[in-house]
């Protein structure tokens, strides 16, 4: 199954994960920062719709964002046979329906902190690459996992360390926002690394952190 941006080599990784989730939960909420052209966010929806569960997608991205393509997205959905959404939620509480894909054009941090009330089992963090949009994004996005949910962090590899970022002055840097929230050294409670999903650099492949939300 075709995955976006940077996913080369991650595909079987992703699946493998996703059905995990899907396995766990008898409902699925995914949200996803950084829709780019919706390959993923399709990709994930459509898996845990195979499950037979209860799901929903949610995409947050900036309506003039990095890589965002709009066309693209409404045209993976639809070769996926998935219902898609495009919302401007301007501050209001959203509450997005179950069985669709759903995009949201606000910045992620306020988008979560202001507009978002809902238990997520799945996420990938994949907008902006700064330790400090991704340290601010695992934190809006934490206080709403679920025990046993998972979150994924793309671009968690230590070559790019520094690579330009449209945001951030300080570059990429996953790694070190992993780090520095103590998520990597165990120090965070609640959480542990499950793995380092490691992708193909010969397919333009970067690798992902996945990391679990466990009891304490």
């Amino acid at each position: 199954m075709k995955m976006g941006f940077g996913m080369g080599g991650l595909e079987e990784q992703i699946i493998r994960c996703a059905k995990r989730v899907a396995e766990e939960f008898d409902e699925v909420t995914y949200v996803e920062i950084g829709v780019g052209e919706g390959t993923t966010l399709t990709a994930i929806a459509s898996l845990v719709r195979e499950s037979g569960k209860k799901w929903r997608a949610a995409g947050i991205e900036l309506v003039n964002g990095y890589s965002f393509n709009r066309a693209r997205t409404e045209e993976v959905a639809l070769n996926r046979a998935l219902v898609i959404n495009f919302v401007t939620p301007n501050g209001l509480v959203v509450r997005p329906p179950w069985n669709v894909v759903t995009v949201y054009f606000k910045d992620s941090q306020s988008f979560l902190t202001e507009s978002w009330q809902e238990p997520i089992q799945f996420a990938l963090i994949d907008g902006c690459h700064g330790k400090p949009c991704v340290i601010l994004d695992f934190l809006a996005v934490e206080a709403f996992l679920v025990p046993g949910g998972i979150v994924m962090f793309h671009d968690f590899s230590a070559e790019q360390f520094g690579y330009k970022q449209p945001h951030c002055p300080g570059g990429c840097d996953v790694l070190g926002a992993c780090y520095e929230l103590g998520l990597t050294t165990g120090k965070r409670a609640g959480w542990k690394q499950l793995e380092t999903m490691r992708a193909d650099r010969a397919q333009d492949g970067w690798d992902m952190g996945v990391f679990e939300s466990i009891k304490v």
